[in-house]
């Protein structure tokens, strides 16, 4: 009898200890793939400043969007799986990261593409209204060339490409630009300063895991001595917030503090897009979840690039969702309505 209750006991331990690990396994312990959900809908006012602007005067707010995200646990997978919640979707880490590199090293290349942002913005900002300003780059400088990619032959590391199909390459998005106007499978014609040597080469187009239907040739950028002149000077307080998406709204804050008069008119207008040097509005990821996260947060407008039109007025319940190619059609609507 004191055997049986021994062994009752320890197994009874056993199943303890099971759970414990099971609990574990399944709640605690990441997986190769991330969670991406609605983040934030924050607010420009308190984090961009122009010196000598008109802060304080506006009766709305512009807010930038973003999409949070978490390495999934097994419990999440399961979950949202099987209860497929509204914009909580699952990707994998090959879909986040480009191949071979850790977050680390992409968190600096969103950094980096945040900053750039940040000076295209002002620069389209200060432009529109007629003042000089002056932005420089000396060429997209290779940083990585990835392993999946098409260029991995012929470039390298360090590399800066200053021409593509005998236009002139002065910063990273205009690489980016020149590249994804080609069908993928096409040749671009590189013009590659390596040290003192420009050299010249044919790369085909490629389709990476993490950007589908976009034509690339596999390597990762920055702009080469990016210099700037600006007459006013302007602040940003974005802390933690990476990637070039928020470039559009940046613009929009930074005119807004410019003018004597508001055009957010008592709205709150969120949204989202990249903005490049002649004020057009890029294509960005994860537009459903920056739709909702703006709902939730009581945006009255959601300003989206033409490209995520459709996919932002599918996901909008409540938001009015307009769809713009340029900073002049953003501002043009904002003024008129």
């Amino acid at each position: 009898m004191t055997e049986n209750k021994g062994l009752i006991k320890s197994n009874a331990v056993k199943l303890f200890i099971a759970i414990i690990i099971l609990f574990i396994i399944v709640n605690l312990v990441p997986t190769k793939y991330y969670v991406m959900s609605p983040g934030i809908a924050q607010e420009l006012s308190p984090i961009i400043t122009v010196k000598g602007g008109h802060k304080g005067v506006t009766s709305g707010d512009f807010m930038l969007t973003a999409v949070a995200s978490h390495r999934a646990t097994l419990f999440d997978i399961i979950y949202i799986s099987l209860k497929k919640p509204r914009g909580i979707e699952i990707e994998s880490v090959e879909e986040q990261l480009p191949p071979g590199m850790d977050m680390d090293g992409y968190l600096e290349i969103m950094a980096n593409l945040m900053e750039e942002s940040k000076l295209h913005a002002q620069a389209v900002a200060f432009k529109k209204l007629g003042y000089r300003v002056k932005v420089e780059g000396k060429g997209a400088e290779i940083v990585e060339v990835l392993p999946e990619g098409s260029a991995g032959n012929v470039l390298k590391k360090g590399d800066i490409i200053v021409g593509i199909d005998g236009k002139e390459v002065s910063f990273a998005t205009d690489a980016v630009k020149l590249i994804r106007k080609h069908n993928i499978g096409e040749e671009v014609k590189l013009k590659v300063l390596r040290g003192k040597e420009v050299m010249h080469f044919r790369v085909k187009t490629v389709e990476l895991k993490n950007s589908p239907g976009k034509a690339s040739i596999g390597v990762l950028i920055t702009t080469r001595d990016l210099s700037y002149y600006f007459p006013k000077k302007v602040i940003f307080n974005t802390k933690n917030i990476v990637g070039p998406s928020a470039g559009a709204m940046f613009t929009l804050e930074i005119y807004n503090q410019l003018i004597p008069e508001d055009i957010t008119k008592g709205r709150r207008i969120a949204g989202t897009g990249t903005i490049s040097l002649d004020g057009h509005i890029g294509k960005i990821d994860g537009v459903t979840q920056k739709v909702m996260a703006a709902e939730r947060a009581g945006a009255d407008l959601f300003l989206s690039p033409a490209k995520n039109y459709s996919e932002a007025k599918k996901a909008a319940r409540r938001i009015k969702v307009v769809k713009v190619n340029n900073i002049d059609e953003a501002i043009r609507y904002l003024k008129n309505n």
